[in-house]
C-alpha cells in the first residue's frame, strides 16, 4: 500500500506481460505507469491491451531521459502524462499520478457527455440548433440538416434563418433571438409559421434559451423546433367547424339544446331559452327542466330523456305538449339522439325543437269547427230523413194501416168458412204472406220514425250474442250456413239496452244469411282490446272517436258473400238504400242498426273482407267503466 495525495492505493509491480492476463484490470486498477525502458511496440501493446479491458483507466510513461522521450514521441498521444525520472523532483511521482486519475476521470465523463449529445443529435425527431449571438447556426441536429434539405451537415454552419426562410418567419425569428440575447429570457413553446423560399408553409412548436460559455457569459441561442403543422391545421379545421356550428346554432329557426346525464343544459340557442321562458342563453346554461316547467311536466321529459341515453335510440318528430311556469302552454316538435363521448360512452343528448304552438291552436279550431259542422250535417240530414219518413209512416199508417187490417181479418174469416177448397186455402194462404210483409214494412218504418227511448244496464254482450243465435239456429240450418264462433271468455260488460241489442244482431245475422243463398260460413267474434294508435285495432276513419289507452270490446261478424260495390259500402246505412232486388227488403234494417249503435256511444263500420269474399261488420263499444266516467 502506498499513500498517494492523502488516497491509500495499492501497488502492483507487473514485470511480465504474460502476468497482465491474470491481474483484474477492469475492476481494481486506477493508473499504469509504464516503464519506458521496454520495448517501444511492447509498449504499444500494452496500451492496446489496457483500453481494451478498461478505458478508465489513466495511464502514464516513466522515460529514464529527455533524450529517451524524443526517441518514442508516437507513444504521447496515447497517455494521460509521461514523467523524467532524471528530473523528478521528490513528491512528484504521486502527484503527477494522483492528477492524472482526475483528469483522465473527468476526460471520461466528458467523453460520455459528448457521446449523450451526439446521440440526441443524431437520434431525436426534433429539429435542434446552437447559434452565436449574430443568429447564425454554430450546430444542428441530424433532423434539422434533413428538414431543410442539407446533405452535408457542416453545409448549414454559418448561415441564418435568412438563408431557409422567408423574411415572414426570418425577421421575428432573429429578433426572438436578439431579445434572448439581451434579456436572458426564453421563449417556451411558441408556435411558428416557417415560410420557405419555395412556397412550402410548416407550423413548429419552437423553444429558445440562452447559449452561455463556462462563464455563464451569453454567447448566442439554443432551440428546439417541434413540426406541428398536422396539429395547427387540425386545429385550424376545428375551428371553423365549431364557429360554423355555432352560427347555425345561433341563427337557427328551431331550438337546439345539448344536456347532460344529470339533464342539465350544456348548450341553447337564443330560441330555445325562449321555449324554456328564459330571458338569455346564460339564463340556461347548467339549469334543468325543474328550473323551468312544473315538477309532473319536467319528471316526465326526464324520463324520456332518460330512456334515450339509456338504450340509445332516439326519438323524431315527437309532438311535446309542455306546461311552462307562468308562461302559456308550449307545443314544439321535437327530436333527440344520444351524445357520446370519443370512447362511445353515452354522455347526454342532442335536441332540436320546432315552435308548432300556432299550428295546433289552428288545428284544434278547424278540428272544433269541423266537427261542429259534421254534427250540425248529420243532425240536418237525420232530421230531414226522419222528417220525410215520419210524414210517409203517417200517410201509411192512415192510408195502408187499417184497411190493411181489414184485409186480414177478411183473410181469416174466410179461411175459417172455404176449409173444403184446397185451391182457395194455397190462395188465402199467399195472401196471408203478403199482408204480413205489407205488415212488417210498416212496423220498420214506425220503428225508424218514431222516437227511441232506451234503457242500458251492464250486460255480457256474449250472452246477448249467443241468445240471438239459439232462436236463429233454424234459420242458419235452414240456409245451409256453418256458424263459427269465437267469443272471448274475458269480455268485460258494457252499458246495453238488451232488447234493443237483440235487434242489432238479429239484422246483422239476417243480412249474413240473405247474402249467402248457397250456403256459407258465419263467423262472430267478440275481442277486449286496448286503443294503441289511431287506425290500430279497429278501422281508421272510426278511432278518432276512442282515445289511446282505452279499452274497447270489438264484435266482428263476418259472411262468405259477394261482398259490397264501393258505392254501395257509402251508402249501405242510409234509409231506403238495398242491395238487395226489389221486394226483397226495405232498405232500414242497417239504419235502424247504426241509430241503435249510435245511442249506446258504439260505433258500426262495414267494409269488405281483404284476404276472401264477404262482408265483416265490425262494432266497437266503451266498456262499462268508460260509460260511468
Amino acid at each position: 500500500m502506498s499513500k498517494v495525495e492523502d488516497e491509500l492505493y495499492e501497488l502492483l509491480r507487473i514485470e511480465n506481460l504474460d502476468d497482465l492476463e491474470h491481474v483484474d484490470i477492469k475492476h481494481s486498477w486506477h493508473a499504469v505507469l509504464l516503464d519506458m525502458r521496454i520495448e517501444t511496440s511492447l509498449v504499444l501493446q500494452i496500451i492496446k491491451s489496457i483500453g481494451a479491458i478498461n478505458r478508465s483507466v489513466a495511464l502514464l510513461c516513466l522515460y529514464r531521459s529527455h533524450a529517451q522521450l524524443q526517441q518514442q514521441q508516437e507513444i504521447i498521444p496515447l497517455v494521460d502524462d509521461f514523467l523524467l525520472a532524471d528530473s523528478m523532483a521528490e513528491g512528484e511521482l504521486s502527484t503527477r499520478i494522483s492528477h492524472a486519475i482526475q483528469r483522465h476521470h473527468k476526460d471520461a465523463q466528458l467523453l460520455s457527455e459528448q457521446n449523450l449529445l451526439k446521440q440526441l443529435l443524431e437520434n431525436i425527431p426534433d429539429a435542434i440548433y446552437f447559434k452565436n449571438k449574430q443568429s447564425r447556426f454554430l450546430k444542428v441536429s441530424k433532423t434539422m440538416n434533413q428538414i431543410y434539405g442539407f446533405s452535408n451537415p457542416k453545409e448549414i454552419i454559418g448561415k441564418t434563418d435568412f438563408d431557409l426562410f422567408t423574411p415572414e418567419h426570418a425577421q421575428p425569428a432573429y429578433d426572438d433571438e436578439q431579445s434572448i440575447i439581451e434579456t436572458g429570457k426564453p421563449i417556451i413553446g411558441k408556435i411558428e409559421k416557417e415560410t420557405m423560399h419555395n412556397g412550402q408553409i410548416r407550423y413548429v412548436s419552437t423553444t429558445k434559451i440562452p447559449l452561455r460559455d463556462t462563464h455563464n457569459q451569453i454567447i448566442g441561442t439554443m432551440g428546439m423546433s417541434r413540426l406541428v403543422t398536422d396539429l395547427i391545421e387540425a386545429q385550424d379545421q376545428l375551428e371553423r367547424e365549431g364557429r360554423l356550428l355555432k352560427t347555425i346554432i345561433d341563427y337557427a329557426l328551431a331550438g337546439i339544446f345539448v344536456k347532460d346525464r344529470k339533464g342539465c343544459y350544456l348548450i341553447v340557442n337564443q330560441r330555445h331559452a325562449r321555449f324554456l321562458g328564459a330571458s338569455s342563453i346564460e339564463a340556461v346554461i347548467g339549469k334543468t327542466l325543474l328550473d323551468f316547467f312544473e315538477q309532473t311536466e319536467a319528471e316526465k321529459i326526464n324520463t324520456n330523456d332518460m330512456a334515450i341515453m339509456e338504450t340509445g335510440k332516439g326519438v323524431e318528430y315527437m309532438i311535446d305538449h309542455r306546461q311552462r311556469k307562468n308562461t302559456p302552454d308550449l307545443w314544439l316538435l321535437t327530436s333527440k339522439v344520444p351524445f357520446y363521448d370519443k370512447t362511445g360512452n353515452c354522455i347526454g343528448l342532442v335536441g332540436i325543437s320546432q315552435d308548432i304552438t300556432s299550428q295546433k291552436e289552428i288545428e284544434f279550431k278547424l278540428k272544433s269547427v269541423i266537427k261542429t259542422l259534421e254534427t250540425t250535417k248529420l243532425q240536418l240530414i237525420e232530421a230531414e230523413k226522419l222528417k220525410t219518413v215520419g210524414r210517409l209512416a203517417a200517410g201509411i199508417a192512415h192510408e195502408v194501416k187499417n184497411p190493411l187490417a181489414v184485409v186480414t181479418l177478411g183473410i181469416d174469416f174466410l179461411k175459417k168458412q172455404l176449409t173444403e177448397s184446397k185451391e182457395i186455402m194455397e190462395v188465402l194462404n199467399d195472401m196471408q204472406i203478403a199482408a204480413d210483409k205489407a205488415n212488417h214494412v210498416i212496423f220498420e218504418l214506425l220503428d225508424y220514425s218514431s222516437p227511441h227511448e232506451i234503457n242500458m244496464v251492464p250486460e255480457s254482450i256474449n250472452e246477448i250474442i249467443e241468445h240471438v243465435l239459439t232462436f236463429m239456429r233454424h234459420n242458419l240450418n235452414e240456409a245451409h250456413i256453418e256458424l263459427q264462433l269465437e267469443l272471448s271468455p274475458n269480455l268485460p260488460t258494457v252499458l246495453i239496452d238488451t232488447k234493443k241489442m237483440e235487434q242489432v244482431f238479429i239484422n246483422l245475422f239476417l243480412n249474413a244469411i240473405s247474402v249467402m243463398p248457397e250456403g256459407g260460413k258465419l263467423s262472430v267474434s267478440s275481442h277486449n282490446r286496448t286503443m294503441q294508435k289511431t287506425g290500430s285495432n279497429v278501422s281508421s276513419q272510426m278511432t278518432e272517436c276512442f282515445r289511446i289507452g282505452e279499452q274497447i270490446v270489438v264484435i266482428e261478424v263476418k259472411d262468405t258473400g259477394g261482398g259490397l260495390s264501393a258505392a254501395a259500402l257509402e251508402k249501405v246505412f242510409d234509409p231506403f238504400y238495398s242491395s238487395k232486388s226489389t221486394g226483397n227488403g226495405t232498405g232500414l234494417g242497417l239504419s235502424v242498426t247504426r241509430s241503435i249503435v249510435d245511442m249506446h256511444r258504439g260505433l258500426i263500420t262495414l267494409e269488405n273482407r281483404q284476404t276472401t269474399l264477404g262482408v265483416c261488420a265490425r262494432l266497437i263499444f266503451p266498456t262499462t267503466s268508460k260509460n260511468e266516467s
